[in-house]
């Protein structure tokens, strides 16, 4: 008998959040120093996104890379227990009909509004950054060409559920058998925007991602992975410990004073965020 093969390991992923709302939405100005409400916001959401059953979240705000690099700093110093993955929604075009092209790990803004969106895959990767192709069934007549488009510019995945705009089926156009279904891999997003509620949480939306494709990419390091499956693995034992019972995650992360109104926050809002 040959030997067992080992299982893919996978870590659940919410590929796409807005903690800034629309605060930043086709700006040219989007600022690399956090404002107060900015800084707050973003720690809300941390703290928010903590108490999920996740593994890691991309911060993903309109046309502004800044404030994924901010999160990800906060919840590192925080010791909070997720990964954070610098992103952005890039603003594009194509023949007036606005898409967005989700942008992980850029450290600098695309002008929004200008690109079409295989110009901002092409852009996203001359820059090293990986590139996604954000609610796809929400593109209208022009779907199939952006779709094919951007898949012949080298996109790198193709976001399959969102909270907001549905579910997609890359199949759909591909077909069963397609050599890029293999190739793309498939993301989803909650597509959280923070207005002051928590009525829509981020992770509510999220898919298994193989941990060798996040570190292949880049998006999170060998070591991070570890940790994280560690993470995961002390939750799958509390979850069996708790069975029958009310398991409360939230005790650690419910309030915000603990960590976040004890920094020295005139200090953070020297430094620019990337």
């Amino acid at each position: 008998m040959g030997a067992k093969k080992k299982q893919e390991e996978v870590l659940k992923v919410d590929f796409h959040t807005h903690p800034l709302a629309d605060r930043y939405y086709c700006s040219f100005t989007s600022p690399r120093t956090p404002t107060g409400r900015d800084a707050d916001d973003i720690a809300e959401f941390l703290a928010t996104a903590a108490d999920r059953d996740i593994d890691a979240i991309a911060v993903t705000d309109h046309d502004c890379v800044a404030s994924g690099w901010f999160a990800k700093r906060v919840a590192e110093e925080a010791g909070l227990p997720i990964l954070v993955i610098p992103g952005v929604e890039v603003t594009t075009n194509c023949n007036g009909w606005r898409v967005h092209v989700l942008a992980y790990n850029l450290k600098e803004d695309l002008p929004p509004n200008t690109l079409t969106p295989w110009e901002a895959v092409e852009e996203v990767h001359a820059r090293g950054g990986v590139a996604v192709l954000a609610h796809p069934k929400r593109n209208g007549n022009y779907g199939p060409e952006i779709f094919f488009r951007c898949l012949n510019a080298g996109m790198d995945g193709v976001e399959v559920k969102n909270r907001v705009n549905g579910n997609f089926d890359p199949a759909y156009w591909l077909g069963e058998k397609s050599e890029w279904n293999e190739r793309l891999v498939q993301t989803a997003g909650s597509d959280w925007h923070w207005y002051g509620s928590r009525l829509n949480v981020p992770g509510d939306f999220s898919v298994d991602v193989p941990v060798d494709w996040l570190t292949g990419k880049g998006l999170i390091t060998p070591e991070e992975a570890g940790e994280a499956l560690s993470r995961r693995a002390a939750r799958e034992r509390e979850k069996r410990g708790n069975r029958g019972k009310v398991a409360g995650r939230r005790k650690q992360w419910g309030s915000l004073d603990s960590w976040w109104h004890e920094w020295d926050k005139e200090y953070y809002a020297r430094e620019e965020w990337v």
